[in-house]
């Protein structure tokens, strides 16, 4: 059976995934496929890694066990015997679903990427696509990445976080496309979580955002940056430091001033930083958006919008606000090796891009063959594996050295900690 799944694995578009604050430990996992071998595969992978499986072949079978054992995670065949994944989307959001979806079909990659659109229209938590047929090991990779993050997380233990100094910079780098050379660095937050390990930030920003604690981690983010980057190099370099923005700054009237305050009493200057935005929340309250973007760029700011091409009012936003850059989703840069409508995409966004004089950064890069592709296409700035690995500040200095004289590499990754295995053996954690 399993010979007969082996092949290419495409995760489509955002493996989006939030942390969900479940005390239990027990996953209930419902697979929804009218094919019999591939639900007693998916059936056989889902408990090797712990859950407790059920399976639908029909769309009235999926309707009575989704109301009945209230799963953890759907796993849904877009292709339906009497009906598709559309209806059973539309079902999904009718019954105000919060659980994670993600989505299977033996279609081209087009027919996903529109449905995990349509299902995230509507609301719904589509957290990947999976292409058919698939293997064990990227089902089982899938599967695991949500197993780990059924932590129990509070508002208190941020609190406490950052009262105990365990959160964490790390930088990725980005470079010239044509010479190579730094361009600046991405900051990237991290947990140094006492009892999970180090922990990214899919494991706890969505409940950092819903509490309101956002703004905190943001205000400490931007302090370590600035004094970060003051500390690397001298001002002559050039050298930028770009960070995420939450949609709590967007909507405060006072954050430009503050931003600018803080940046500068740490020794930097606003014209050192790239604020990045997402399409999303650059259109949640445009008008509120508009004037904050607008204060923080008379200030000296640079602004980018970033995930472009995944969201919904997208060229209304970069005509209105006044961005100097344009960063590509990493998904379409992930996938225009092996994908022509990925392709077009990418090479539509970087024209328009400089058509309306804004600088185009691609992230993803995760190889060389990416890296020409790229420079092919016209982007100005690469982020990527390819040329850095997220690091931390002590390996900066020695990655900007190697770049500076011309034998730039990526690095290792990130020794990011495996949760659930940590809990199963407590004996081995560490801080």
């Amino acid at each position: 059976m399993q010979s007969d799944m082996q092949a290419t694995v495409a995760l489509h578009l955002f493996r989006r995934t939030h942390p969900t604050r479940n005390t239990a430990m027990t996953c209930k996992l419902l697979v929804v496929d009218d094919d019999e071998m591939i639900r007693q595969f998916l059936r056989t992978a889902a408990q090797g890694l712990g859950f407790e499986v059920s399976t639908a072949s029909s769309a009235e079978t999926f309707r009575t066990i989704f109301n009945e054992q209230q799963p953890d995670i759907v796993l849904l065949d877009l292709i339906m015997p009497g009906t598709d994944g559309v209806e059973l989307l539309n079902y999904l959001a009718a019954m105000h679903c919060t659980v994670p979806v993600v989505l299977m079909s033996g279609l081209e990659g087009g027919a996903i990427r529109a449905a995990i659109r349509l299902g995230e229209a509507h609301g719904l938590r589509i957290v990947g696509g999976l292409e058919k047929p698939f293997d064990m090991s990227t089902l089982k990779e899938t599967l695991g990445e949500f197993r780990q993050e059924r932590m129990e997380l509070s508002q208190s233990n941020l609190t406490e976080a950052l009262e105990n100094d365990e959160f964490r910079l790390h930088y990725q780098p980005q470079v010239h496309a044509e010479s190579g050379q730094p361009r600046g660095f991405e900051a990237l937050l991290r947990w140094e979580h006492p009892d999970y390990g180090l922990l990214l930030p899919a494991y706890f920003l969505s409940l950092a955002e819903e509490s309101g604690f956002i703004t905190s981690l943001t205000r400490w983010v931007v302090r370590q940056s600035a004094a970060q980057l003051v500390q690397w190099c001298p001002a002559e370099l050039g050298l930028t430091m770009s960070i995420n923005l939450s949609i709590h700054d967007l909507h405060s009237p006072n954050f430009p001033e503050w931003m600018d305050q803080a940046v500068r009493a740490e020794g930097a200057s606003p014209h050192d930083f790239v604020l990045e935005v997402t399409e999303r929340e650059a259109s949640d309250d445009p008008e509120r958006v508009l004037e904050v973007l607008t204060r923080l760029r008379l200030k000296g700011f640079q602004l980018s919008i970033d995930d472009f091409g995944t969201g919904y009012s997208s060229l209304s936003m970069v005509q209105r606000a006044p961005f100097n850059e344009l960063k590509v989703d990493k998904s379409f840069v992930l996938e225009s090796e092996h994908d022509s409508d990925a392709d077009v995409i990418v090479r539509m966004v970087v024209n328009m891009g400089h058509t309306m004089g804004l600088r185009v950064v691609a992230e993803g890069v995760e190889n060389e063959r990416a890296l020409r592709r790229m420079r092919e296409v016209g982007v100005d700035i690469i982020q990527g594996y390819h040329t850095g690995r997220p690091m931390p500040a002590s390996s900066c200095a020695q990655w900007l050295n190697m770049a500076f004289a011309g034998k730039q590499t990526a690095r290792p990754a990130e020794q990011t900690a495996r949760p659930a295995e940590q809990i199963a053996r407590p004996a081995e954690q560490t801080a």
